[in-house]
């Protein structure tokens, strides 16, 4: 299934590799390869990239505004104030089911470039990959990064290391600083997404919480996984090297993200204060004694019951209206249809009898 994914990929690095052959020697081309196939990827999906980050920093600009709307009872006020949010979202060219879809095209991508340079690197895995052939994927695992050889992994056995006439001591010591370099660009990368996100959480939203402190545990979590993975596990120096170039660039287009978001979209007031609130809210349903939280707890459900049955009411009126003025479109086009075809005969009638006066 992946195999999908891996053909435009290795098409990519085929063709950088084409490219920098005439420039580089055989070994110096392939890791430029690596290089200039994760800028090429990376930089086609980064559009998606800043669209969904764009679009998460309009939705918490557009949050203040929505709970200034008055509370609906009825289908009718409900109705009011979908039209209200759907103004504003037009407003601010924003859609929150597309915001949604970079991250579902994202991954797909990222696989396919992981599989690449993962199925290359590995001893074990023979034949062509996706448009590089045999010869080329042999080519590549003699290339060279800092005397060692990219197929190479930090817990190799012997024999393995006696194969590839290299000693794993020295694997150790030329991995680690660019396992290290990596591990640190992820971890910034997470700091500075998780601070993006806590200035723009609602502590009162379940959901939301439960999001941010998902990223909290990540930022110690990834690392160490990283980190196990390098050290204990088959992960080749080219997949090392490999993660080194994405997360440097993912840092960068974090950071740059960030920048345009703080010139052109720039939380706040409101929003601060919307943030704060929550978060003393949520404090404070913490110190709550049980019973006062089953309560409450209770009184949210019934209420968000009450506006379910409103929204459905409201749906349903939408969707009679929207086939009332479907039916009165089909019916004007059809007066209109008929009227065209009474011109026709009409004027093919006074034809006719144009031409009989003529044969006269």
């Amino acid at each position: 299934m992946l195999d999908i994914f891996v053909y435009p990929v290795s098409g990519i690095m085929k063709l950088w590799h084409l490219l920098t052959h005439h420039f580089f020697d055989e070994q110096t081309a392939w890791l430029v390869s690596i290089v200039l196939l994760v800028l090429t990827v990376r930089s086609l999906i980064a559009p998606l990239t800043w669209y969904s980050v764009k679009a998460g920093r309009i939705s918490a600009l557009l949050r203040p505004r929505k709970a200034a709307l008055p509370t609906a009872t009825t289908p009718e006020e409900f109705q009011a104030n979908q039209d209200a949010i759907d103004a504003m979202h037009k407003e601010h060219d924003y859609n929150p089911a597309i915001g949604c879809l970079p991250p579902l095209i994202m991954l797909p991508v990222f696989l396919g470039l992981y599989q690449v340079v993962l199925r290359m690197a590995r001893p074990t895995f023979n034949g062509s990959i996706g448009f590089i052939t045999a010869e080329e994927v042999d080519s590549f695992r003699d290339t060279m990064l800092n005397g060692v050889p990219i197929p190479a992994f930090i817990s190799m056995p012997d024999s393995w290391a006696t194969d590839l006439a290299v000693d794993p001591a020295l694997v150790r010591e030329k991995a680690l600083p660019w396992l290290v370099l990596a591990i640190a660009f992820t971890v910034i990368n997470l700091c500075i997404s998780t601070t993006r996100s806590f200035w723009t959480t609602d502590f009162n939203s379940k959901l939301t919480r439960r999001v941010f402190i998902l990223m909290l545990i990540l930022i110690p979590f990834i690392p160490i996984l990283l980190w196990s993975l390098a050290m204990n596990g088959p992960i080749p120096l080219a997949v090392i090297f490999y993660w080194f170039c994405t997360n440097l660039f993912t840092l960068s287009l974090t950071i740059v993200c960030q920048i345009a978001l703080a010139k052109n979209y720039p939380l706040t007031d409101e929003v601060h204060h919307m943030r704060r609130e929550s978060i003393t809210d949520f404090r404070e349903f913490r110190k709550l004694p049980s019973a006062e939280k089953k309560e409450h707890k209770a009184a949210t459900k019934a209420e968000n019951k009450k506006t379910a049955e409103i929204r459905r009411e409201a749906n349903k009126i939408r969707m009679a209206k929207r086939r009332e003025e479907r039916q009165a479109k089909l019916a004007q086009k059809k007066k209109a249809k008929t009227k065209d075809s009474a011109e026709e005969v009409e004027n093919a009638d006074v034809k006719d009898s144009d031409v009989q006066k003529t044969d006269d």
